[in-house]
């Protein structure tokens, strides 16, 4: 089994992921036999798959970068398409990589190093500890924790609070938090709110999704109701 996945998922950003992942796979590439990236394009329509077909075609044949093409998601939702990559990941670790995120040098490496050190019921944060900077889902923990919790709650309106709530129910869990705020590996690029939720089509902005997320997941919580999506989450492609 490969020991670590860096879930990424992306719909039309291709002026970001085409500056992050090359440089992460280059990064990594020393830990190539140990680390693979599973990127899921939801349909984009700004050339990513063609991009990723004339670039990287040694990357994929070593299954080093894996790519999968899904239609099933007509309008963003950050859980389901989390969910998603994370389902079709075959890491011990799993580790949300948000596509204008950087792993660092060897980030792969660093949070091997940090799984051994702390133990398997550990959630690593990799967060600068600025809200605004992109770096706030860079949530890394074991593949059978992700599973058991039935990974993002995709009953959460598309965007807003969904990684502290896994945060959270992994911790009722009985698993230890670690916030790891190395600046060397929490490195984003800058995003507005507008940005990020552009795709979803939902009538509340932001702030108003977040909140509605967050009442949701403190019901859940103080009932009992750890696991999201009945255990069953993610699109099947």
């Amino acid at each position: 089994m490969t020991k670590l996945s860096f879930c990424i998922t992306c719909k039309n950003r291709f002026t970001q992921i085409s500056k992050t992942l090359p440089v992460n796979l280059l990064h990594n590439k020393k830990h190539r036999n140990d680390v693979e990236f599973v990127l899921v394009d939801f349909g984009s329509e700004d050339g990513l798959g063609q991009w990723i077909a004339s670039n990287f075609a040694a990357e994929l044949e070593e299954g080093y970068l894996v790519y999968h093409f899904a239609n099933g998601l007509k309008t963003w939702h950050a859980s389901v398409a989390k969910n998603t990559s994370h389902y079709y990941a075959g890491g011990q670790y799993l580790v949300n990589l948000d596509c204008d995120n950087y792993t660092g040098p060897q980030g792969a490496e660093y949070l091997l190093d940090k799984f051994f050190l702390y133990g398997d019921k550990t959630i690593l944060h990799q967060f600068s500890g600025n809200p605004g900077d992109g770096s706030y889902g860079r949530i890394g923990v074991h593949r059978r924790f992700f599973f058991s919790v039935g990974g993002y709650d995709q009953s959460f309106e598309p965007m807003g609070y969904q990684d502290l709530d896994l945060i959270l129910r992994l911790q009722e869990l009985g698993l230890q938090y670690r916030w790891l705020k190395n600046p060397v590996y929490t490195s984003a690029i800058p995003n507005t709110k507008y940005d990020s939720i552009k795709f979803c089509k939902s009538p509340l902005d932001w702030i108003e999704m977040d909140r509605k997320n967050a009442r949701a997941s403190r019901f859940n919580i103080a009932s009992g109701n750890l696991i999201a999506n009945n255990g069953n989450f993610g699109l099947r492609i």
